[in-house]
């Protein structure tokens, strides 16, 4: 998430800064598996593509800071975001299909149910949804609902008990086979 309220402080940095924690601390623990980045606001952008090359992440992370960010993410649009990302993940025949979900909280194009829906496409995709909450007090109601319909959780950054168990479940899934490319 990029939107503007990812400024706001929290902790000892911004909103975007404990998101970009929560990825290392993935990346880090993850050492071997396969990543992609997507950036999102009112717009999503696949930043980095599906790759086992963690410093990929490490080093575009400044570029696409709130801050710098084009006006067209300045909104909140998780579902379109989600829903982005699952043609990415679906595109892949093989391996378990996951999501990590870093935001702080509310998108309009999630209310009315619509979340129960992106939840149910997800689930028959195979894919299961883990969110970040990035934000003080309890995440939003539909980003809860979205999570648990597809078997995922939703936990707060530097709770180390709810990260264990995301990397539990990531050790459990099948990996997907990666064919190396040209760089461009």
């Amino acid at each position: 998430d990029i939107s503007g309220s990812m400024t706001a402080k929290f902790g000892k940095g911004s909103r975007y800064d404990a998101s970009i924690e929560a990825i290392t601390e993935v990346l880090d623990y993850r050492q071997g598996d396969s990543f992609g980045l997507t950036f999102f606001g009112n717009n999503y952008i696949h930043w980095v593509p599906l790759t086992s090359d963690p410093s990929a992440f490490k080093n575009v992370t400044p570029f696409m800071r709130p801050e710098n960010a084009p006006p067209a993410f300045g909104g909140t649009e998780i579902g379109k975001a989600v829903l982005g990302a699952r043609e990415v993940l679906t595109e892949r025949a093989d391996g378990d299909r996951m999501m990590i979900l870093i935001t702080d909280g509310w998108s309009s194009d999630l209310d009315n149910g619509a979340e129960m829906e992106i939840a149910k496409r997800l689930k028959r995709d195979g894919i299961t949804l883990f969110a970040v909450n990035i934000q003080e007090g309890d995440a939003n109601g539909e980003i809860v609902n979205l999570a648990r319909m597809t078997g995922g959780e939703v936990f707060n950054p530097g709770d180390t008990n709810a990260l264990r168990g995301v990397f539990q479940r990531i050790d459990e899934m099948t990996k997907a086979k990666i064919e190396q490319g040209t760089p461009e």
